[in-house]
């Protein structure tokens, strides 16, 4: 297996393996590479809905849907996204969002797995929300650091996530399901809100993939933001997500303590 940086200045390419097939020594190199670099991309994995979850699990425990369009009867570990109603979701998370931020313990790791993609339409935009704090004026720093979203259900998080494992800095923020900021009035939410959206899709700062069949993509919630591009209902586009629960990951023990994330953390 060979892992290697991508030129967007976060992510790295796996290339040389079959994820049906990894050893244990591959899936903790997976692991530590999600760690270092937030996204993984693997082209041409042809995985059943079984492998899909299988080496899904590689990252943690699962987290399950209800019944619905959403999902592979049998599988409820599958989100399927679509174009089409008749085939999964459609028109989801287009703004710069983590999955799950709208719940009280959050989705850590996001995983796709594309299974029909037609030659048009249908990218995905990834931008590194660590590099993004990082990058930001000292000033702003200060006036976000102890701010908390509140999302529409009224879940509520801090603005400046402290990654669980790394302890990293990252801009945590769910563009199209928050309502405000707490001790903020709507105004002056909004135009912060306003301001880091923009702030994530500076110039360099993203990273479009234009998906072909048999990719597999997994992304460090904490670390990495995304959002979805329109397509179009004559196309047929059908992609299969796995989520990770806050409360079950698994990340590298390489050089860094425990390997598991506790519910205590992430509620935190």
């Amino acid at each position: 297996m060979k892992i290697t940086p991508m030129d967007t200045g976060f992510g790295a390419l796996v290339e040389d393996v079959d994820l049906k097939g990894i050893t244990d020594h591959e899936a903790n190199q997976l692991r530590a590479a999600l760690l270092e670099h937030g996204l993984l991309l693997a082209h041409k994995q042809n995985l059943s809905s079984r492998e899909e979850i299988s080496v899904s699990e590689t990252f943690g425990a699962l987290e399950t849907f209800p019944p619905s369009v959403a999902r592979i009867p049998g599988y409820p570990e599958i989100f399927r996204v679509a174009s089409r109603a008749a085939d999964g979701a459609t028109d989801v998370g287009r703004y710069w969002h983590s999955d799950g931020s709208f719940k009280e313990i959050v989705t850590a790791i996001s995983i796709w797995h594309m299974v029909e993609q037609p030659e048009v339409g249908g990218d995905t935009l990834f931008t590194d929300s660590q590099r993004a704090y990082d990058e930001l004026p000292s000033p702003i720093k200060t006036e976000i650091g102890l701010l908390t979203t509140v999302h529409r259900n009224g879940i509520r998080h801090p603005l400046v996530w402290t990654h669980p494992k790394t302890k990293k800095l990252g801009i945590y923020l769910n563009v199209g399901l928050t309502a405000g900021v707490a001790g903020l009035g709507s105004e002056d939410s909004a135009l912060l809100i306003e301001k880091l959206n923009a702030h994530l899709s500076r110039p360099g700062a993203v990273y479009t993939h234009e998906w072909q069949a048999g990719d597999f993509i997994v992304a460090d919630n904490f670390h990495v933001a995304h959002k979805a591009t329109p397509i179009s209902t004559a196309y047929r586009r059908v992609l299969n997500r796995t989520t990770v629960r806050g409360d079950g990951v698994r990340w590298s023990d390489k050089d860094l303590g425990v390997t598991e994330t506790s519910l205590e953390e992430i509620a935190a």
